[in-house]
């Protein structure tokens, strides 16, 4: 996430107006819904029109996740003669503001949506996805990590399935971290807050650089890496109220800004000034980063020749013993309100949700998928040549210490990413910045 430096009360009136327009436009224009590629040998015409008698159920994807759509398309038309599975996707970020806009007016709405948690709360509450009413008669939830299940429930409804589970690593340099552990006679890599400052301090020390980077304002990472750890939540239990300057919240925040700003062992990373943090990772500029297992994949592409130089392990901060080192994020499959074949959606999406489909996922997203069922795949054994560890599996355990995350508002998103502004350049204090964020937040209900 980038924060600008505007003014807050500004850039939310831009967001309003902007959303305002959008929705108008959708509303008076009734756009017809993006059409597919033609599949090879297929006109435009024909990937458009369904042959006579057939049913066309339309899915929405974004980047990878569509690829995996078009994959497992074959196998459910095969099991639904007369059916025809239309695949449309989209990059994120334009799919983002066209999920919002479209499925909120009502009109030209997919049977079958990829969602994202940055944003299906607002969808959930504002009752443009269908409750599953059948997922916990007709799926086994118990076939689910709970992290990632729960993820999509909603005041006990589940709105989506999960696909991927989606939390916070810490990527490190392995040759550096290590040196940095046998000087201080470390046996294993820390796992408390403690420990790892006195690990990141030695790292700046001997190498003069910042031990990891920590992304300005980045609402997703202080969630997952800070705020789930130190057993804080969003919510309350009831689902009633924001408790996000809560006293675990407040430490949160304040372990967020010290790193940067007390004890300077990370680089307080902003996009919009600093550029691509791959050329300081690939370059040496930097000793570690926080991000999601897809991640692995990135630094490959973008530093090849560094490999066996770089491991991976759970974001390491909280107390000894804690529930949780992570909350998880990841995408799901949910129904519009809308859809034309709900019920022919739903069939698609339990079809979706076989561990052999699941496997799939894994193979061409990359993404450890929440069913656990699909993990007996021989795919998730397979050592990754960078790093030297079976990937999949080992996110795949890793997941099962993560905490699902709850689903706010975009707003309040916004507004937590300002108090992460307002706490990091000392223009407040973490407590101040996280009771005027709550104070700000939009009604749950």
């Amino acid at each position: 996430m980038k924060i600008a430096n505007q003014p807050f009360w500004l850039r939310l009136l831009v967001a309003a107006l902007i959303l305002f327009v959008l929705a108008t436009i959708a509303t008076a224009c009734q756009p017809a819904a993006p059409t597919a590629e033609p599949a090879a040998g297929e006109t435009e015409e024909e990937a458009a029109s369904p042959a006579e008698g057939e049913r066309t159920l339309t899915a929405w994807g974004f980047v990878w996740t569509a690829d995996w759509l078009d994959a497992i398309a074959p196998g459910f038309e095969a099991e639904h003669p007369g059916v025809k599975l239309k695949v449309e996707r989209f990059e994120y970020d334009p799919y983002q503001d066209m999920v919002l806009t479209t499925l909120a007016s009502g009109e030209g709405v997919p049977d079958v949506a990829t969602l994202d948690p940055m944003w299906a709360g607002d969808l959930y509450r504002g009752g443009t996805v269908l409750a599953l009413d059948k997922a916990t008669t007709e799926l086994n939830v118990d076939d689910f990590v709970p992290g990632g299940w729960n993820l999509y429930a909603w005041q006990g409804k589940q709105y989506g399935i999960p696909l991927d589970l989606d939390f916070n690593l810490l990527f490190y340099r392995n040759d550096v971290y290590g040196q940095a552990m046998e000087s201080l006679g470390m046996t294993e890599f820390p796992n408390t807050t403690e420990d790892f400052i006195q690990l990141s301090e030695e790292v700046v020390e001997q190498t003069g650089k910042p031990a990891f980077i920590i992304y300005q304002s980045d609402y997703y990472a202080w969630y997952q890496s800070f705020l789930a750890p130190y057993g804080g939540n969003l919510i309350n239990e009831a689902g009633t109220e924001y408790i996000y300057d809560s006293p675990e919240a407040v430490a949160a925040l304040e372990l967020y800004s010290d790193l940067a700003n007390v004890h300077k062992v990370a680089k307080l990373w902003d996009w919009d000034t600093d550029g691509d943090p791959m050329v300081a990772l690939s370059g040496g500029e930097v000793m570690g980063v926080m991000h999601g297992s897809w991640f692995a994949t990135e630094i490959a592409s973008g530093a090849p020749d560094m490999e066996g130089q770089w491991a991976i392990t759970t974001v390491p901060f909280g107390e000894a013993g804690r529930p949780f080192h992570s909350a998880t994020g990841g995408a799901s499959l949910s129904i519009p309100t809308g859809a034309a074949e709900p019920e022919l959606a739903w069939e698609f999406i339990k079809y979706s949700m076989t561990p052999e489909n699941q496997a799939e996922y894994f193979k061409i997203v990359a993404g450890v998928p929440s069913l656990e069922t699909s993990w007996d795949d021989p795919a998730f054994d397979e050592v990754n040549p960078y790093f030297g560890i079976p990937l999949g599996s080992q996110v795949a355990e890793w997941s099962l210490g993560a905490m699902p995350m709850q689903l706010p508002s975009l707003e309040v998103a916004d507004l937590i990413g300002e108090a992460i502004y307002q706490a990091t350049t000392g223009q407040a204090s973490a407590k101040d910045a996280l009771d005027e964020a709550v104070e700000m937040a939009p009604p749950l209900q």
